[in-house]
């Protein structure tokens, strides 16, 4: 087994390494990851993608890493390596090389990651590196099953409106409030400022990392001051699945029924739009959002960990 830099290698030569994993998303999360892997075939064939490869005695590549630097945070992107080649040893290779590559920065002040770990257990790998795992689950909801016997209604205190470029700054801020004293807080270096939390934003609705942003169910919640107060903001990752990766209600409107709402009405409108499934994750800790995800119907597809290490 060796191990090869990324600006070595073509994206043609990872290319059964690629559709292994596409088909490990399909079967496994609803996700059709194409997308996610185009953007990477043409970071590694302009050669600016940082991370590294395992080349099998034959020659030919395995598995592969990627990481983006963003000071001072490191992200480690993926790991992953096809199943009949797929043991601790090759992914604490891959993990060793980051880290490796990573403690040559002296401005890396943090180091995070949240991997789907389909045919190994890479909690150990990263503990035994001193990060801190955080439990996670990939929850869906199927849209056959029948709606819960309410009338949509939210507090005449406040209204719903669809989503508007002129939100975005109001948005971040709620998302950013909201994690405020969280169990999340910690989950990522983004959600601990207004700054992060735009940076977030707008990856989430630029960019194809969690699924197309679907602008025509994402729904703003304004309060009696016409402040944005609550947000849920929605996406595809494949024809037939839709996603949350957001739901956010600022902190002095919680309680209110706001997130039951938001999530009954895209049900109704991802079920009218002919979607077959919602899919969303959440911490484990976030024992509330469990609670409230288990009594709406959703049901778990499988765990996942987001790493983190702080220096």
């Amino acid at each position: 087994m060796d191990i090869v830099a990324l600006s070595q290698v073509s994206s043609q030569d990872l290319e059964r390494v690629f559709q292994q994993e596409i088909q490990c998303w399909q079967d496994e999360l609803f996700w059709d990851y194409q997308p996610a892997v185009s953007v990477i075939k043409q970071y590694i064939s302009s050669r600016i993608l940082s991370g590294w490869a395992i080349k099998t005695n034959s020659g030919a590549l395995s598995g592969y890493s990627y990481y983006v630097i963003s000071e001072p945070v490191a992200y480690i992107g993926n790991l992953y390596v096809q199943s009949e080649c797929a043991t601790a040893a090759a992914y604490a290779e891959l993990l060793n090389k980051i880290l490796h590559s990573l403690s040559n920065g002296n401005r890396i002040r943090r180091i995070e990651s949240q991997i789907f770990a389909f045919n190994c257990d890479l909690v150990p790998l990263f503990e035994e590196h001193e990060f801190t795992a955080i439990k996670r689950h990939f929850l869906f909801f199927p849209l056959d099953q029948p709606q819960e016997g309410k009338d949509l209604q939210i507090q005449p205190n406040f209204r719903v409106s669809g989503w508007e470029n002129k939100f975005f700054l109001p948005v971040a801020d709620v998302i950013c409030n909201s994690y405020q004293g969280s169990t999340d807080f910690k989950l990522c270096h983004d959600y601990q400022s207004r700054e992060g939390c735009i940076r977030f934003l707008n990856n989430l609705v630029k960019h194809p990392g969690c699924g197309t942003f679907s602008p025509q169910t994402s729904y703003i919640v304004l309060d009696s001051e016409e402040q944005v107060c609550g947000v849920l903001l929605t996406s595809k990752i494949s024809p037939d699945t839709g996603m949350i990766p957001q739901i956010s209600v600022r902190n002095d409107c919680q309680g209110k029924g706001i997130g039951s709402f938001l999530l009954r009405t895209y049900f109704k409108d991802a079920r009218e739009s002919g979607l077959e499934r919602i899919t969303l994750s959440v911490s484990e800790a976030n024992e509330g959002a469990c609670r409230l995800y288990n009594r709406l119907g959703f049901q778990k597809t499988r765990d996942f960990h987001a790493f983190v290490r702080n220096f």
